[in-house]
């Protein structure tokens, strides 16, 4: 009270303590407002924070399956055979041999071989081959083929497709393409490529000769 006594007498008066309660009224609406605002506003960045974290999760766990899905890929493409297929002739014979080299980090089983002509279509299964028939990395095996069952009254193209076993089942190396011919002494001889090979001025490549008793 003794406060009160010493306040002027207009800030006493009933007029203007209605005016100082409407003023604190405003001063609390707007107040109360602001607060509201800041919420809202707070509340707003707060969804776009965890929708941005929630994209980021998002793309850290599909960049983390692409890396997976990609290594599955590595191994799965490692675990395949991978062969290198080479022809030769022999000195002392007209036989085809043919080599396959392991040159990946996977061991395989070589099923078998088959043998197409191209005119007319046949082909010849062989598995009568000679060497270890599971290849461990950096090994080889080899084995002779005998193209008198490919003889007909004019050049006879072919081809020769090792079938191999892996870890995922059959692969089949890429064809590796002859063409076979008869010689005046009643047998035959061979040679490397296809007869699109034969054009004028190509040139033609030559089978490894390997020594007697290679």
């Amino acid at each position: 009270m003794p406060f009160a006594l010493a306040l002027p007498d207009w800030l006493v008066r009933e007029n203007y303590i209605t005016l100082a309660t409407w003023v604190l009224v405003l001063a609390t609406f707007l107040l109360v407002i602001a607060t509201v605002i800041m919420y809202c506003d707070s509340r707003s960045k707060g969804k776009e924070q965890r929708e941005r974290w929630k994209q980021e999760d998002d793309a850290r766990a599909k960049d983390q399956k692409r890396r997976w899905a990609r290594e599955d890929e590595l191994r799965a493409e490692d675990a395949k055979p991978k062969v290198a297929v080479e022809i030769g002739k022999r000195e002392d014979g007209p036989e085809i041999v043919f080599k396959c080299f392991n040159l990946g980090n996977t061991i395989f089983f070589v099923h078998q071989i088959i043998i197409t002509a191209t005119s007319p279509k046949t082909s010849v299964r062989t598995s009568d081959l000679v060497g270890p028939p599971v290849l461990l990395p950096g090994t080889v095996m080899s084995t002779t083929y005998d193209c008198e069952g490919l003889l007909t009254d004019s050049l006879q193209e072919a081809k020769a497709v090792f079938v191999l076993r892996g870890q995922h089942g059959l692969e089949h190396t890429d064809p590796v393409w002859f063409y076979v011919s008869r010689d005046p002494t009643g047998g035959y001889d061979w040679t490397v490529g296809r007869l699109a090979d034969r054009l004028p001025g190509a040139i033609v490549p030559q089978p490894r000769l390997i020594p007697k008793g290679s």
